[in-house]
């Protein structure tokens, strides 16, 4: 999956746009979605601009060793 940041101005077009082919979801309230590839060919098809965001690593957690104190 591929995160996109739409332009306020054509968001409400574009969503209507995305939500005929697949669920959309919202992943940040920056506004951020995860979105499909046929998501990002209606979008271009239909000339919509959107950018791209990059995902960002998920931090990994360290194991933690119980011992008896």
């Amino acid at each position: 999956m591929q995160m996109i940041r739409l332009a306020k101005t054509d968001w409400a077009k574009a969503w209507r746009a995305m939500i005929e082919v697949a669920p959309v979801r919202l992943i940040s309230d920056d506004p951020v979605y995860e979105v499909l590839p046929a998501h990002l060919e209606v979008l271009t098809a239909r000339g919509f601009s959107y950018e791209v965001v990059a995902t960002r690593p998920r931090r990994v957690e360290k194991r933690r060793h119980g011992t008896a104190d």
